[in-house]
């Protein structure tokens, strides 16, 4: 437990030098700590040498100012110590396979390192329960939106949502909801070049509503309580930067599927949120 300790304190030690050329020899023997077995133990335990780790965390936490657009890129690339655009720009290219102005578009795809804790916590109790079922395709009525993959931001589903919601249309919704999936359902997919939204519900019944088919997949289905904004964000986080790496599993992200049951309303913090992650399928 002591070795974990230590690994633990020199992670934090890199967190506040993330912006630093780090020499990780004399910094582990001013600690008193013999640098070879150090970094072998740190590698067991994290899966990474430290300077892989300060790397893609620094990477990462660029990621999130790029996403977060509150700086420019040249700022950016001032403060985390890069000497001219282009070089940053290939060390992103090598770190992620895309340039920075692509970001935004993709940043629910990029392969983000979380700060490592070695906190104990108990093997069957994972931070969202989760089950796995099959769903064949099946009908989706509802309110449809479509927009350009540029203009669109997954925030707009939830604007659109609470628009229904003060319009009283998704009650009238509910009553044709006779197919598998009980609940409110968002959908989102990429439909020839742009990205289409439907706000509906499972039916097998005529309506006055525009239709559409879910894909047949195998599907990971989270589930937790809450502000549906909030919840399905962090939900979203969880299964793409540590559910996804610890079970393995290949995403399919060429669409989504959020379901929301409430005894109330559906923008409201006590709803039940589910995220139908779908996965593809070996063949």
């Amino acid at each position: 437990m002591e070795t974990v300790n230590f690994v633990e304190k020199f992670i934090i030690y890199i967190e506040d030098h993330l912006r630093e050329c780090i020499d990780y020899d004399r910094v582990l023997e001013g600690m008193g700590v013999e640098p070879k077995s150090f970094i072998t133990i740190f590698t067991s335990l994290a899966g990474m040498t430290p300077y892989e780790y300060q790397t893609r965390r620094r990477m990462s936490e660029i990621a999130h100012e790029l996403h977060a657009g509150h700086l420019r890129l040249i700022d950016i690339v001032k403060y985390y110590g890069y000497r001219d655009i282009d070089s940053f720009k290939r060390a992103y290219f090598n770190a992620f396979g895309i340039s920075p102005y692509e970001t935004e578009r993709q940043f629910d795809t990029l392969d983000l390192q979380e700060r490592i804790s070695f906190e104990v916590v108990p093997v069957d109790r994972p931070k969202y329960p989760s089950r796995s079922a099959y769903m064949d395709s099946f009908r989706l009525i509802g309110f449809v939106r479509r927009f350009s993959v540029d203009d669109y931001r997954s925030g707009m589903k939830y604007d659109f949502l609470a628009y229904l919601e003060e319009n009283d249309m998704l009650n009238e919704l509910l009553r044709y909801n006779d197919g598998a999936v009980k609940g409110i359902i968002l959908h989102e997919r990429y439909v020839d070049g742009g990205m289409e939204l439907t706000v509906g519900v499972s039916s097998t019944l005529a309506g006055p509503f525009e239709e559409t088919y879910t894909e047949s997949s195998e599907f990971v289905i989270f589930e937790s309580m809450g502000s549906p904004p909030e919840v399905s964000e962090d939900i979203y986080r969880y299964i793409f930067r540590r559910w996804r790496f610890k079970e393995e599993k290949d995403l399919n992200c060429n669409f989504s599927m959020e379901v929301l049951k409430s005894r109330n309303d559906f923008v409201s913090g006590d709803a039940k949120v589910q995220v139908w992650q779908a996965l593809y399928q070996d063949l």
